[in-house]
């Protein structure tokens, strides 16, 4: 086992160096981005022209967000944009198909290395092949719950949006000009839709957001609304052009509506026309709009203060006075989230001093806020004692029991690094609720009887550890056994489910949430499939899980309605 450790750690020093050197580098990042996009988009909607491949969404995803891991080389590429997409894609031979799947493969590896030396895979070594497993059956049922509990937690929408393909197919026959009535009700109706139907758990409260990023969350969603209709905008021209391309009459027709398809696929746009689109249609002011999209685009010239890295990828490009992006992205990777992944690699010395105060207060809030509105049920936050401090009591007089929680992690875990962090706040927690519970009864008691402002004896308790998303890895889930894993959604599901027995017990509150957990993992985890991609002639192999997203939806859905 070390051995391969050793040697999986060499090829991908090997790798690194390989990488440097492809040809790509030598070419557009217009014609690499595009030629990403334009694959991406396949998964998306199962191949242009001909959709007979079945559609994957987390596979598009994947392909452009792996582009994080390799963004660091993109100051090599030319920013030459050529005359159009096609332009640009005329560099795309056989080498260059080559280096781009060697480029994703290697992004790929680049996700998966950091678990390997965290001792998340057990690698065994053959001839030009490296298979990464699970090291056993406990890990991986941890990991599985570490999987539906960051799944259950991510924003989406509540229902599909609009799909204008008439406006649309009005529009693209009339391009480069565009009847008003069609556009503005095409973006008009999608804007209204992302305003009212994007699920997402506030990560900062609305002071703090002020606070933290300049710019009010008011603000932040009417941008992003106004750019994802912006990017259905765009899918629906590419949409429109792939239909109105198999009825063209001449050869010269189908291939200028087939190049509409690239273009609107992979749209390089002026910045200020997106950016005035943006603030006219949110009625947010432009300097504030401009301040908003900076923040979800990547400069070439100033590509360390870009926010990009490790799983997360700014949906926007920089050319001049040009944006090059992907409508899927722009519609993805703008979650609040982001926003904080961008502070913490843009602006660190913020991060530690201004935003990081908020997070475990907002999370620590909002499960107070939802405990307190249930029957028979007082909460007290921040309860001091002797020898440390109780996040969170909530007592239920009616069964004499108690449930204390420390909570932790305010950041959704992206990578492996952050994952890392998060598994250690895990474990702090854990630390904190043995020093409690080491106390006698009597003291406990004593403790809960200051929080709540009368006496109170025998109490029955329960101890758990919330985060925002998940624990971390298999250390993490053995560190706080005994304790109640949840988060924000968990907790509304278990206690929801509770409250429909007779008889209310915080002291129930583990079984309920073992309960909902397994039988989530039961509808929604629909297996580990081993995978395999190729890197530099070797075989990378690895177990991915397979899962039901329909029924996490419906678990969510059910927990927060």
């Amino acid at each position: 086992m070390t051995r391969a450790i050793d040697e999986i750690e060499k090829f991908e020093r090997q790798s690194d160096a390989i990488i440097e050197k492809l040809s790509i580098w030598h070419l557009p990042i217009r014609s690499l981005l595009s030629l990403i996009y334009l694959s991406a988009d396949e998964k998306y909607v199962g191949t242009r022209f001909n959709r007979t491949r079945p559609r994957n969404d987390d596979v598009g995803t994947e392909i452009i967000t792996r582009m994080s891991y390799v963004a660091r080389l993109f100051r090599k590429c030319s920013r030459e944009v050529g005359a159009g997409i096609d332009d640009a894609l005329s560099v795309v031979d056989d080498q260059f198909k080559t280096d781009i799947d060697q480029l994703l493969g290697y992004a790929h590896f680049c996700e998966i290395m950091p678990l390997v030396r965290r001792g998340f895979f057990s690698v065994q070594h053959e001839p030009s092949v490296f298979a990464l497993t699970h090291p056993d059956e406990e890990f991986v049922k941890h990991e599985e719950n570490d999987i539906v509990m960051s799944e259950m937690v991510l924003p989406h929408d509540r229902e599909p949006p609009p799909y204008p393909i008439e406006n649309c197919k009005i529009m693209i026959k009339d391009w480069p000009y565009i009847p008003g009535d069609s556009l503005v009700e095409v973006l008009d109706d999608a804007y209204e839709h992302y305003i009212e139907n994007v699920f997402e758990l506030p990560l900062l409260s609305d002071e703090a957001f002020d606070e933290c990023f300049g710019f009010s969350r008011k603000d932040f969603i009417q941008i992003r609304a106004a750019l994802m209709a912006y990017a259905d905008f765009c899918l629906g021209m590419a949409d429109a052009a792939e239909l109105l391309s198999g009825r063209a009459f001449t050869r010269p027709r189908r291939q200028a509506l087939q190049r509409e398809v690239r273009e609107w696929v992979s749209p390089l746009l002026n910045r200020n026309h997106i950016i005035g689109c943006a603030a006219g249609l949110s009625g947010v002011e432009p300097d504030m709009a401009e301040r908003i999209v900076d923040l979800f685009t990547i400069d070439l010239d100033n590509l360390d203060r870009s926010g990009v890295g490790e799983g997360f990828f700014p949906p926007f490009l920089r050319l001049g006075d040009a944006l090059l992006f992907s409508p899927h992205a722009v519609k993805r990777m703008m979650p609040e989230r982001n926003l904080l992944y961008a502070t913490v690699r843009t602006d660190k010395k913020k991060f530690d001093n201004v935003v990081s105060r908020h997070l475990e207060p907002a999370l620590l809030e909002d499960a107070a806020r939802f405990l307190a509105t249930l029957p028979g049920i007082e909460v007290a936050k921040n309860v001091n004692w002797e020898k440390g401090e109780l996040d969170l009591i909530a007592y239920h007089e009616a069964s004499n029991s108690a449930f204390q929680m420390q909570a932790k992690a305010g950041v959704p875990p992206q990578g492996a690094r952050m994952v890392a962090q998060v598994e250690s706040r895990t474990l702090e927690a854990a630390k904190q609720i043995r020093r409690f519970l080491s106390l006698s009864s009597d003291d406990r008691d004593a403790i809960c009887s200051s929080a709540i402002g009368r006496k109170v004896s025998g109490v029955v308790w329960s101890s758990g550890v919330l985060v925002r998303t998940c624990l971390g890895t298999e250390k993490a889930w053995n560190g706080i056994k005994g304790y109640v894993p949840l988060n924000p959604v968990l907790l509304r599901s278990a206690i929801k489910k509770m409250a429909t027995h007779a008889e209310f017990s915080f002291a129930n509150l583990g079984n309920a949430v073992e309960e909902e957990l397994a039988s989530l993992r039961a509808n929604a985890v629909l297996g580990w499939e081993n995978k395999s991609f190729d890197l530099f002639g070797t075989k990378i192999e690895l177990p991915l899980l397979n899962l039901n997203y329909d029924a996490i939806r419906a678990f969510r859905d059910d927990a927060m309605n």
